[in-house]
């Protein structure tokens, strides 16, 4: 594949699948003192949170993002996500998460545990006005545990998506710099979870084929140029019908791979920038190969500026010289059949007549038009 320098990426409707419209008030770091790095994680789950989507559509704007998929993280709510949506329906839908079952556990008033979380989740499922759980399953924090028992409570997570028809965000990777050390042991503190094996993915996606499965980050979150989660995730992906891979955080050439894999493909991969998560900027290593990566410096620590992702992430894509339908699955098309986003108008994505091999689109259960 050629590599080309042809600017930004265009799609003919371009979907974000990974944003937090939220943004986080620290309160950690007193005036004068040398920032605690550690407490960034557990801070965030602390912070007060406020509205950030007058930002986030002026970045949409600026480079022709139509919808953004949008989910709380760390102390964000899913009540600010829903007036969200409600003042721009036709800009943004809200995946759900259980935050409040999370902010009972991190306060000390109760123990977490799965049956509240699953409970949560499925009244909020339940209004239909979220379109699936997002950002991947919260016993995936919880420490400690063996693979088994994980599954055994990942799988309750997967009848909702089944239940509610909707795809499942699975996160693969982790973050390094200021976060990924101290920080991220605080916040997570299982480096043996879920997110640390891709590889477990598998087993999931075996028994859930019905189950779009989107593989967060697939691997590369903000975690420099370090890709061996992200070789793991390309091998689940190549295996299972029903697994996407987010890719809104790669350099041109991860994608080469993927995209010449036949079992993968254009078809399986989703852009989702993690937009928002403002302490992942860009790093530089000129002449080297990434030339440049989302990574975390802990020389400077996080930014206070609102990262441009967008900027970077599709000048990685215009890179590629590959035919612009296909552009247009990874940018927004995938997105817009798994989620069932409604588009200005149909047919605008690559599906052919009497090769039903090649449309590769989850069925939620309802049947196709005609």
């Amino acid at each position: 594949m050629n590599l080309t320098s042809s600017g930004l990426a265009k799609g003919i409707f371009v979907v974000d699948t990974h944003v937090h419209a939220q943004r986080h008030a620290y309160g950690f770091q007193k005036k004068g003192e040398d920032p605690d790095y550690a407490a960034l994680g557990s801070g965030m789950a602390k912070s007060v949170v406020y509205d950030n989507s007058p930002r986030l559509l002026y970045h949409m704007d600026r480079y022709g993002v139509d919808v953004a998929v949008i989910f709380p993280a760390f102390g964000m709510t899913n009540e600010i996500d829903l007036k969200i949506v409600d003042d721009h329906p036709d800009r943004f839908i809200a995946l759900a998460w259980d935050v409040e079952t999370r902010r009972k556990s991190e306060s000390g008033e109760k123990k977490w545990n799965i049956k509240d979380s699953i409970a949560e989740l499925d009244q909020l499922l339940s209004t239909g006005r979220f379109k699936g759980i997002g950002e991947g399953f919260s016993s995936g924090h919880q420490v400690g545990i063996s693979w088994q028992e994980h599954l055994e409570m990942y799988c309750q997570y997967m009848e909702l998506c089944r239940k509610y028809k909707t795809p499942a965000q699975y996160h693969t990777g982790f973050p390094n710099g200021y976060v990924g050390g101290p920080g991220l042991a605080s916040m997570v503190g299982n480096y043996e979870s879920p997110w640390a094996n891709p590889l477990h993915a598998h087993e999931l996606a075996a028994l859930y084929p019905d189950v779009p499965i989107i593989l967060c980050h697939s691997g590369i979150e903000g975690s420099g140029y370090y890709t061996d989660l992200y070789t793991q995730c390309l091998h689940v992906a190549a295996s299972h019908h029903n697994v996407y891979l987010e890719c809104g955080q790669w350099w041109a050439e991860l994608y080469e791979v993927p995209l010449k894999d036949p079992n993968i493909g254009a078809e399986k991969l989703v852009w989702g920038t993690d937009w928002g998560a403002s302490c992942t900027p860009q790093s530089w290593m000129p002449g080297c190969v990434p030339e440049t990566f989302c990574s975390q410096d802990n020389k400077i620590g996080p930014p206070s500026h609102q990262v441009d992702v967008y900027g970077w992430s599709m000048r990685e894509l215009g890179k590629l010289n590959i035919p612009q339908d296909d552009l247009n699955l990874i940018l927004g098309g995938n997105a817009v059949r798994i989620f069932g986003i409604k588009t200005p108008h149909t047919r605008l994505f690559k599906e052919y007549l009497g090769r039903p091999s090649l449309n590769v689109y989850p069925d939620h259960g309802d049947k196709k038009k005609k």
